[in-house]
Parts: structure tokens; sequence; C-alpha cells
């Protein structure tokens, strides 16, 4: 393990053979100032000059006698975060002003006073030896990090002995807040500690605090483009390069071992097909799904449930059923993650060619349609110029049922919206429970009525557009869709209300007199849907 954790500060410099002379004005705090590098300046603005984190060493050539242009200077270093000043008194500047001391002291920002000659060149290549030497010896604790992860990724040893290393090798408190998960820290903090550190992050206070600003490092836990988790290290002083290097190292392996937990985990669930193939074909009792689901997620709450089905067209994605798996997996894996972070639990399959997902909703708000489609809409998002989507445009939301045995009819339900997407084109909000009309329709279609409802009802004034380019089956459409007002009639159509007329008697003519009647009328427009449906719109 390496303690110092490759970095350097004041007080270590001041420990070097060639500042054991030197006279140091700092507090504590200007003490644990971290440097990273040397510099020579002997010039009076600098602020573009520095990096920060620097070590400045100067005679005082340019400000020795002007108390206003040697604040200046400090004030500049001190505002570009150097890391101290040094000053050799003799030749040209015999001892500090006052009030450069004063206001070093009150930014506990750290002079260094040589009251000898010094020999700056020796300083630099002292410093530069070191900083050289100390980055060859990160680059082999990283790689020895590197090394001792993937031992540990293929030991199997899960999650904790990840964070650990990361606690051991970066001597920080670690954090890590999975999604839909228990927060873990190592070492372990009491319970109010971690409550309130995890609501800091939460609410964002840990990144907005100007004092855990550089002692806090973060890192997003990402697979297939997906947030998992979040991952912080948080330390008593200044993070160093190596730390945060260490921390890039750690989280890419938590990935990988999130990744591959989830996925052995999807692909279990991906083996019970069978049992939820057999529950939406309602071949289980409510008992025997409860216990089911108690196995899933003991403490999961069943408020209602829905089966959402995609379209899959396999022809267009890979030809081996092993590529094909793996490719269903991962993408489940990421619609999990998606449905979860809108409070429904998954279950899904692949049933007759078709993506099945049963989705459990574990929220009492009654909006669950609008997140649903919230859920559906990124998911189809993150499949964005891929190569194998696998969530198409075509999809089936059944009817939501609030008795377990009940997922039968919701699937067939959404079958059923699925199938009529076939013939009339995708929905925007592809839910059973909003076809209306188009649920009668089909039942038609199903028992061979459709042509003769179509016949029936509306087929003489198709037959006078088709001989007359009439248009009178639009004026017919638009006529009922505006309750059989006129002037809203004419002005839809753009016509005058003499064609309109002209137009309505015609109507009636082939229609008869009572087109508008209730039930006729009712049967005429359930006519005009199915007319659509069966042709398209009408235009």
């Amino acid at each position: 393990m390496v303690t110092t954790l490759l970095q350097l500060t004041v007080r270590d410099i001041l420990q070097r053979p060639l500042f054991r002379k030197a006279e140091a004005i700092a507090s504590e705090e200007a003490l644990n100032r971290i440097v990273r590098w040397v510099h020579i300046m002997e010039v009076t603005h600098v602020g573009h000059l520095l990096n920060g984190n620097e070590l400045i060493l100067s005679t005082g050539i340019a400000w020795h006698a002007d108390e206003e242009l040697c604040i200046s200077f400090l004030q500049q270093l001190m505002d570009s975060g150097a890391s101290g000043l040094c000053i050799e008194l003799g030749t040209y500047t015999k001892k500090p002003f006052e009030a450069m001391k004063q206001l070093a002291q009150q930014h506990h920002f750290p002079l260094i006073l040589f009251h000898e000659e010094v020999r700056y060149i020796d300083i630099t290549q002292d410093l530069h030896s070191y900083f050289i030497h100390q980055h060859h010896r990160m680059v082999s604790e990283l790689e020895a990090l590197s090394t001792r992860l993937n031992q540990l990724l293929l030991s199997g040893k899960g999650m904790p002995a990840l964070l650990r290393l990361l606690h051991e090798t970066t001597q920080a408190q670690v954090a890590f807040f999975p999604l839909h998960a228990e927060a873990a820290f190592v070492p372990p903090l009491p319970k109010d500690q971690a409550d309130g550190f995890y609501q800091k992050w939460i609410y964002g206070n840990l990144l907005q605090a100007a004092e855990t600003k550089s002692r806090l490092a973060h890192r997003p836990i990402l697979a297939l483009d997906h947030l998992l988790a979040d991952l912080l290290i948080h330390a008593r002083q200044e993070l160093s390069e190596f730390q945060i290097l260490a921390l890039d190292r750690c989280a890419t392996a938590i990935a990988q071992e999130m990744m591959r937990t989830n996925y052995i985990e999807e692909k279990r669930r991906f083996q019970d097909d069978a049992w939820v193939i057999a529950w939406l074909n309602g071949k289980h009792t409510d008992p025997e799904i409860r216990d089911y689901l108690k196995t899933m997620k003991p403490a999961m709450k069943l408020n209602r449930a829905s089966v959402c089905i995609f379209d899959w067209n396999q022809s267009k994605h890979p030809s081996g059923s092993r590529d094909r798996e793996t490719l269903f997996i991962q993408k489940t894996m990421v619609a999990r993650a998606i449905f979860e972070g809108e409070g429904f639990y998954l279950l899904p399959c692949v049933h007759q060619e078709q993506i099945v997902f049963v989705l459990l909703d574990q929220r009492p708000a009654p909006d669950g349609k609008a997140r649903i489609m919230k859920a559906i809409c990124r998911l189809q998002q993150t499949e964005t110029h891929q190569e194998f989507p696998l969530f198409s445009s075509f999809v089936g939301i059944g009817k939501e049922v609030h008795r377990l045995p009940g997922i039968q009819e919701s699937y067939e339900t959404a079958l059923e919206t699925l199938r009529i997407q076939k013939d009339i084109g995708p929905l925007p909000a592809p839910f059973y429970s909003d076809l209306h009309c188009y649920k009668i329709i089909s039942g038609l279609k199903k028992a061979g009525l459709l042509s003769s409802l179509i016949e029936e009802y509306i087929e003489p004034v198709a037959a006078y557009d088709r001989d007359k380019n009439g248009q009178l089956l639009k004026t017919l459409n638009v006529f009922l869709a505006q309750s059989g007002s006129k002037q809203d009639t004419a002005k839809e159509l753009f016509v005058v209300r003499q064609t309109l007329y002209h137009r309505l008697d015609k109507l009636a003519s082939l229609l008869g007199d009572d087109f508008m009647e209730p039930q006729k009328r009712l049967t005429i427009e359930l006519a005009l849907r199915a007319y659509e449906y069966t042709r398209g719109a009408i235009s």
C-alpha cells in the first residue's frame, strides 16, 4: 500500500536537505498544501503563467522595494492556485513586508524564507527528480492495482472485495450508491452518518460545498450506456492524482462486475421463460404466482399488472440462437433498469417471435400509462443507430389487471393491440384501453362482417365518389365529426355554405333522410372507421 499516496506537501518539502535552514511562516493548513511542481519566477504579472500547485522560488528582484507590487505579486500567486512562495533574503530583499506576511497568514498561504544564499537550480533539480520518480512510481502502483482488480474479478469475490481494495489503495472513505439497491460504505459508517452522507449526495450538497470539492471525487458506473450506480471517494485532504486514477480503474472494474452479475441474473430469469409463458396462458393459480414472485423479489408490491409486447423480426438479427440469446439478455438488462426507474418490476420472455414484458406496477399512483410510455420511449432511444434493434415501433400494451391470474387477459389484449396496428399502422399510444371502436371493428373483421357493414351503410357514397369525384365521403366524415354543425363543416372543408348544402342533399339521397338519426348515425360513424381501417384515411 502506498502510504504517501504519491503526493508531496509543503511539510514534506521542508524536510528535504536543501530546506533544513529555511524559515517557514505557515499554519498547519498551509503546510498541508499539495505541491506538484516547482518554478522560478522573477516577474510581477504571473496569473497566466501558472497551472496551479506550483511552489514558486523568487529573489524578489522585481518587487523588493515596492510594497504595493509585492502584495500584488502575492495575491496573483494565491489566485492562480500556487502552493507556496520561497524567498531568498539578502541581495534584493532584506525581509518580507509585514503586510505580505499578514496576507499570507490570512489565506493560509506558506511563505518559506532563506536567510542564506541558496542555489535555486539545486532545489528545482532535486524536486523535479522527485516528481519524475513519483510519476514512475505512480504508474507502477496503478499497474499493480489493475492486476489486483483483474484477480478479484476472476476470483468471483464480488463487489465488497473491489470496494475494500479501492479504500486500501486510496485511504479514503468509499461510498457506493447502486440504483434500486442499498448503499455501501467502506469502511462502514454509523447509520446516521451514512444516511446523512447519502442525502447530501442525492441533493447535490456534496458537490456544491466548497470545502469538499477538492476532497471528493465520483464516477458514474455505466454498462450498455446505462447508469447502474455512483462510486465516490472522500478524503480528509485534497485528493491526489494517484487517488483519482485509482478511482477510474476501480470504477471500470466495478462496472464489469455489475455487468457480469446482472448478466448472470438476467440469464437465470431468461431460463424461466417456460414459467412466465405458462402464466400468460392462465396455467398458474394466485398462490403459485405469489410464491414465485416472492423468490424473485421478496418485498414486491403487487398493485397492478399489464403486458407489453414488442414485435420482433428475428430475420433481421444474428442467426445463431446463442447470439440471439446474448443480445436479448443484454437489451433486457437495459430495459429492466429503465422500467424499474419508472416503478415497474419486469418479467421478460420471448414467445412466438415476440418480446413479452410482464410489468408489475410497484407504485400506487394511477399514472401507469404515462410511465410505461416514458419507459418505452427511453428504451427505443437507446437503440438509435444500433445494428440490431429489438424494440420496434410496433408495440402492444394490454389491459391493466388487478388480479395476478388475470394477466392472461392483458396478454391477449396486448396481442390484439398489435394485430390492429398491423392493419392501421403504429399508434402513438398503443394501449388496448385507448382503441375504443377499433376493438369492435377488429371483432367484426374476425367474424367476416366488416365488408358487409361498409357496403350496407356507406358503399353508395364511396361508389359515387369513385364515379363523380364528389368528395361526399370526406364531407360525411367531417360533418359527423363536427356534430352536424354546417358552419363548422364548411369552414373545415374550405367550401361555401351553398356547396355544402348541395353535398348534404346528395348524402341524404344516397343514405336516406334519416342518416342523422342517433342509431343510424352511430352505425354510419362505425362504418366510416371500418372503411379507414381497411382502406386508409379518408381524404
